[in-house]
């Protein structure tokens, strides 16, 4: 039986002090991977890693200079084996309210964050031999739906990178994979409207939210040997909503 390989290897997980982010990373250490909580308030890495013993290092990862910061510190733990990006802003409005500053607001943090990590990770990987990345996207990355104009962009721009970037990295043994979750009870989402909930919920065949941490398993799966020949992959876990 093939095992999770993790022990001993270094994961980053941007976005890691709460919600699917944290769930991911404490997955990860469940695995024995030796992981950095980051995220852009340094009290709450720091109060997220203590939980399991992970290395707090805060982010912004709108900041190209602060993301090669982050990956400095993480080379000198060793280099980064493991790679997840989930740092992310909630939000959005109808597209003929959305703006500019909007929608580059979404793509700094969502995706140009997300590349800019990604080059870093794989220039340590590569000096390792190869490594993991997933990305967190979303079903609304996948397809339309009202008021997700910059978040569902920014979105899909993660998930089309995930087939270039495991087709360019293949050689360096870099595998490169996403998961694309559905309605999520977090933070980000507590604060819909009822009637919202409601409809999202009407969708979902297994008729419930997920919790967090039922991201961390198809997460933490991807990112171990247990997916050593699954690359270019986005794996959608969202209840059966696109089933239909």
């Amino acid at each position: 039986m093939i095992g999770t390989g993790l022990r001993g290897k270094i994961a980053v997980v941007t976005g890691s002090s709460r919600g699917i982010g944290f769930a991911i990373a404490e997955g990860l250490a469940a695995g024995g991977a030796k992981v950095v909580v980051s995220s852009r308030d340094a009290a709450s890495c720091a109060a997220a890693a203590e939980r399991f013993g992970g290395v707090p290092i805060a982010c912004d990862v709108a900041d190209d200079a602060q993301v090669e910061a982050l990956f400095g510190k993480v080379a000198e733990l060793g280099g980064a084996d493991v790679f997840v990006s989930c740092a992310g802003l909630g939000g959005g409005r109808l597209a003929a309210k959305t703006d500019r500053a909007e929608l580059q607001t979404m793509l700094d943090v969502h995706y140009l964050g997300a590349m800019t990590g990604a080059r870093a990770a794989a220039a340590q990987m590569r000096g390792k031999g190869g490594g993991a990345m997933l990305f967190v996207t979303s079903i609304w990355g996948l397809g339309g739906a009202t008021g997700t104009l910059a978040y569902g962009a920014a979105k899909a721009a993660l998930a089309h990178s995930v087939k270039v970037l495991a087709l360019e990295w293949a050689r360096d043994g870099i595998r490169v994979n996403a998961i694309a979750p559905g309605y999520v009870e977090t933070d980000m989402t507590s604060e819909l409207p009822d009637a919202a909930r409601d409809k999202m919920l009407s969708r979902i065949p297994l008729r419930r939210a997920a919790r967090p941490e039922e991201m961390a398993g198809p997460a933490t799966f991807l990112c171990s040997d247990a997916a050593s020949y699954v690359t270019g992959h986005v794996l959608v876990a969202d209840g059966g909503e696109r089933a239909r």
